[in-house]
């Protein structure tokens, strides 16, 4: 499990993601991802922004990266690492100087208003985030259709709506590759988990 040290002793901020996959008509959802992620370096400037009332430093929504050549894997994906070595931004509108020609990436806006757990012993110490992907157009890359592996997600913060150079990403993790599918929807939620020491 990958964890941010932001506060002081033993205290630590912890992200994790779930993905469902659900039949519209029906409502049955297959839970297809259950993970821990990686709260990037950007994550401490998001928070410390947020802490002294900045309203941009709030979480937008979520980059989503995908492939789609037919043998992509997850040892084929982009390494992650705190300092964003390898950017989403890497992925050009033009496919034609993406990196193999074969990725892209979606920017969604959260679909739902964030909500807030509690765990043992705090009060509304989680905070959880939500993106469904019904139907999308990708930011960048390659197009995004039924044939794309979903293989990553992040989840950022967009000081300036219009401007993608301004997005900060606050975490971000991979997992196998899922064939997106338009028969379904895609909902993922992720949580954001603060904890302190105790005395």
């Amino acid at each position: 499990m990958a964890i941010t040290e932001i506060l002081s002793g033993d205290s630590s901020l912890a992200g994790f993601i779930k993905i469902w996959r659900t039949e519209p008509k029906t409502g049955e959802s297959m839970l297809l991802v259950d993970k821990q992620n990686m709260i990037l370096n950007g994550g401490a400037k998001i928070i410390a922004h947020a802490l002294g009332g900045r309203p941009e430093a709030k979480i937008w929504g979520m980059y989503i990266g995908y492939n789609n050549a037919e043998s992509f894997t997850l040892a084929d994906a982009p390494p992650i690492d705190a300092l964003y070595s390898s950017p989403f931004s890497d992925f050009k509108d033009d496919p034609a100087t993406t990196p193999d020609g074969y990725f892209g990436y979606l920017r969604e806006p959260l679909t739902f208003t964030p909500n807030y757990i509690s765990t043992q012993g705090y009060e509304d110490n989680t905070v959880l985030f939500s993106t469904m992907i019904t139907t999308a157009t990708r930011a960048g890359g390659t197009a995004f259709g039924n044939t794309s592996n979903i293989y990553e997600v992040a989840l950022v913060s967009v000081p300036v709506i219009g401007d993608t150079t301004k997005d900060t990403v606050f975490s971000r993790t991979n997992f196998n590759p899922i064939q997106y599918n338009p028969t379904y929807n895609f909902t993922i939620t992720w949580g954001v988990r603060i904890l302190v020491p105790t005395v």
